[in-house]
């Protein structure tokens, strides 16, 4: 890997990294959420800073390209950070059908609630006009 390639990549990843610590700053983006970026960005900065780390690695696992080693692991890294989103959307997914239906008890709750107050309150005005006539008479 040329030097102007390894500066480039170096840059490019610590601006991502920066971005990311920006957005956990500001509350857009939860820890839990970003520990999977911020650990795809350490691991890539180790590749880009020890190129020759990679190049072992490879060997050791039989990939005769470096090159393919690199999109291997980043392949592993997509499929990681989906299923974590996959688990997020799940988990947000059951969170909301528990709470639309929470909702929907109180909702009922509060329709007998107020059928029973106009009840009790259409009895009580008959009960004065009953009076009312009663009295009349």
């Amino acid at each position: 890997m040329s030097l102007a390639l390894q500066i480039v990549l170096l840059v490019l990843v610590v601006i991502f990294l920066l971005a990311i610590i920006h957005l956990l700053r500001k509350g857009k983006l939860s820890l839990k959420y970003s520990l999977i970026w911020i650990f795809s960005s350490i691991i890539l900065l180790i590749m880009i800073i020890f190129p020759q780390l990679s190049i072992q690695v490879s060997k050791w696992i039989g990939v005769e390209v470096p090159s393919n080693f690199i999109f291997m692991l980043e392949g592993i890294f997509v499929l990681v950070i989906l299923i974590s989103l996959t688990l997020i959307v799940s988990n947000q997914t059951s969170r909301l059908t528990r709470l639309t239906q929470a909702v929907a008890i109180l909702e009922r709750r509060i329709r007998d609630l107020e059928e029973k107050t106009s009840d009790s309150t259409d009895s009580s005005s008959t009960k004065n006009s009953n009076n009312d006539t009663t009295d009349q008479q």
